[in-house]
């Protein structure tokens, strides 16, 4: 008997990607982009599609805390002396950071034992005895890599450090890559990922020998009729089919994230802005005037006072990319920001639920109680001046 529920169109690509809403926006999306191409090769681009990873904030909600499970299933020492931090960005703010954010507000871990500044960490000769590196993707491997070099610089004694690097997707390539350094270099580092994943046209990976390289040459054709000629294949030809809510990497096939004249890309890369902490500031103080800030009794921080009020409204747990937009922060700042408030004890979060504790319930009962003292004194002083007005009411209105 049929359910009588409405399938989108391309639910066989698209259910691996999210609920019902991740599907019928793609419908729409994929139509759209598909629409630019001549329609002898919507075949051929639904085959790439059918073998595409897209993260959606839902999705990475679960994969999170798979993730989380997998480090514990292989992690057999004590817990109290795992501490987790990001891959190191010399230069902007990674996505991947949005993603770390994630991962200890889902898994509930201690906020304490994930750190921000590791290097901070290292120069003042504090050595973890186990590191937990948390990323997004690893395409090349290049970046984890450079992580693990500034560390070495930093401090060559954490050399002596169990190195375990969590990621949702890593690609064959980045493997290689990391077993090589870690013979050359001398450290431990276990890899544990939840997907993985070969360059596209490899041979017997999608297409078999003979089936890969026509593909190949196909897919570089239709980039040349639609003048795509940069990262045809990715930046260093990794030709992944991976994208996330927040960005699409640059090693993910060009034409699925170039934004070209002739169509919007069905994936798209955001560069990262470059724009001053005080322009950002500025933007959220903005939107902040634009509504009533709330006042709980005690917490002379109004910042803070508009962010517990913020929290404790995201009934279905928050969203990190729209807390930041909202506040006008960085990734750092947002997990700075929600560390303080568990700090002091006015939330506490299980698997992303923010919810109070007994201190801010106290606040935020007092606060009522005030903005009802306030009111009634507002109309004692109403009453006031409307028995003054009528004993005497001035002649002169100049």
């Amino acid at each position: 008997m049929s359910s009588g529920r409405k399938h989108p169109k391309y639910e066989n690509i698209t259910s691996r990607w999210g609920g019902m809403k991740i599907r019928e926006d793609f419908a729409e999306r994929i139509d759209k982009w598909l629409q630019a191409f001549p329609e002898e090769e919507h075949t051929f681009l639904l085959e790439l599609l059918m073998q595409f990873y897209y993260y959606s904030e839902e999705r990475i909600k679960e994969k999170v805390v798979q993730l989380f499970d997998a480090f514990m299933e292989k992690y057999q020492g004590d817990v109290n002396e795992v501490i987790y931090t990001k891959i190191i960005k010399e230069q902007g703010v990674a996505c991947s950071d949005i993603l770390f954010i994630s991962f200890w507000m889902q898994n509930n871990i201690m906020y304490s034992c994930a750190e921000n500044n590791i290097l901070g960490l290292l120069e003042a000769e504090q050595i973890p005895k186990e590191l937990v590196i948390v990323d997004d993707y690893s395409g090349t491997g290049k970046t984890f890599i450079k992580t693990i070099d500034r560390m070495l610089q930093v401090n060559a004694l954490v050399q002596d450090t169990n190195f375990y690097f969590l990621t949702l997707h890593i690609t064959q390539r980045a493997i290689q890559q990391i077993e090589e350094y870690t013979t050359n270099v001398g450290i431990n580092i276990d890899i544990i990922s939840l997907d993985y994943s070969d360059e596209a046209f490899k041979k017997n990976y999608i297409y078999n020998e003979i089936e890969a390289e026509q593909k190949k040459r196909h897919y570089t054709e239709l980039c040349r009729k639609h003048m795509i000629e940069k990262y045809v294949l990715g930046f260093e030809d990794v030709s992944s089919l991976v994208a996330f809510h927040y960005n699409t990497p640059n090693n993910t096939l060009g034409i699925f994230w170039q934004d070209l004249m002739d169509f919007t890309a069905l994936f798209p890369r955001k560069e990262k802005e470059r724009t001053t902490l005080s322009v950002m500031q500025r933007k959220a103080k903005n939107r902040k005037n634009k509504g009533e800030a709330p006042v709980i009794y005690g917490i002379e921080d109004g910042k803070m006072a508009v962010m517990l009020t913020y929290c404790l409204g995201q009934v279905k747990g928050i969203s990190i990319e729209d807390f930041m937009t909202t506040f006008g922060l960085t990734a750092a700042q947002a997990d700075k920001a929600l560390k303080d408030m568990m700090e002091q004890d006015y939330i506490t979060n299980t698997a992303g639920h923010f919810r109070p504790t007994a201190k801010l319930k106290s606040h935020l009962f007092t606060s009522r109680i005030r903005k009802g003292q306030s009111r009634f004194k507002e109309m004692q002083e109403e009453q006031v001046e409307f028995r003054t007005h009528e004993e005497y009411i001035p002649c002169n209105f100049k």
